[in-house]
């Protein structure tokens, strides 16, 4: 029998035998994962939204800012004149070479605040908390192996894309459910599980996350056209660092933009995850915040909070 209290193993009309509505995490139906996905939102907004502002849009604004003010071309090139428009554009070897060394120190950042996130939210739908530092230092921790798995999931989707859409397509969709898995499940490739979670129950599975990436894909492809269209604009209408200057603001208030949604992307994947999971075994947003502290396996700590964190009453005997 599982020590879990949320476990329902008689019949139920869901395939997981979940109790509806029991667990701030783990969920059955699509309404129930709707309403936690905003329940995650509500409790976590504050702490979740600090680590993505630090971890992920400052450090998107530094890379957003530098290459829209080396890439953007002088306003004299007519757009008639490909030769010289490409040339103009192009940022050089050695700018090039620095902003390539920026989107991926960028993306080491933004993943292992990604991973800090969900670890957050994971702990306070248990009933505990994570300060900023216990938070980064848990991504910092394993963002190394995670940056590898997300070089391989950016290549997977690339290609997928080029050659048939489709496939890219396929992977987006496949690998959504990195980030939690690689918060939960230490010991498993993120790349692998995602794709064996996504299609342990195919099309819900679909159905939840094409919102999420629709939401996620619209959101990033608006606000970086807005981005640039603005600064297209600086450049072509103020001196060169009164442009640069409000290039830098624009992007600065454009990362902003994306901080919203990013926090809601986040708790829908957290919720899509724990569902999945909750399918084929007793899972409880307890058990799985003790999974990712590693301080207890899954039915050795059934009371509210972090395992051993202070301010936790102490685990059952």
């Amino acid at each position: 029998m599982s020590d879990d209290p949320y476990w329902n193993p008689g019949p139920t009309d869901e395939p997981s035998g979940r109790f509806s509505g029991g667990d701030p995490l783990v969920t059955d139906t699509f309404e129930g994962w709707w309403h936690a996905s905003l329940d995650v939102v509500q409790r976590s907004w504050r702490s979740v939204g600090l680590i993505l502002l630090i971890g992920v849009v400052l450090p998107r604004w530094i890379l957003g800012a530098y290459n829209n003010n080396v890439r953007t071309p002088d306003t004299d090139v007519a757009v008639t004149d490909w030769g010289t428009f490409v040339r103009e554009y192009s940022p050089g070897v050695l700018a090039g070479f620095i902003g390539l060394v920026l989107g991926l120190a960028v993306l080491y950042v933004s993943g292992s605040a990604v991973l800090g996130a969900v670890r957050t939210a994971a702990a306070e739908a248990a009933g505990g908390f994570l300060s900023l530092g216990e938070a980064f230092s848990f991504g910092f921790k394993r963002g190394g192996k995670f940056f590898l798995w997300l070089l391989l999931a950016w290549v997977t989707i690339v290609a997928g894309l080029v050659l048939c859409v489709l496939p890219g397509l396929w992977a987006i969709f496949a690998l959504s459910l990195m980030a939690p898995a690689a918060v939960f499940e230490a010991r498993r490739s993120p790349y692998g599980r995602s794709i064996q979670l996504t299609h342990s129950a195919f099309w819900p599975a679909l159905g939840r996350l094409c919102i999420v990436v629709l939401v996620a894909i619209a959101a990033n492809i608006l606000i970086a056209i807005i981005g640039l269209l603005l600064a297209g604009v600086w450049h072509a209408v103020f001196a060169g660092w009164l442009a640069a200057i409000l290039t830098v603001v624009t992007e600065a208030v454009m990362a902003l933009l994306l901080l919203a949604p990013m926090i809601w992307v986040l708790s829908a994947s957290l919720c899509t995850y724990a569902w999945l999971r909750g399918r084929t075994e007793p899972l409880s947003a307890t058990s799985l915040s003790a999974e990712a502290s590693g301080a207890a396996a899954p039915g050795e700590y059934t009371g509210p909070g972090e395992p051993g964190h202070p301010g936790s009453p102490s685990p059952t005997p």
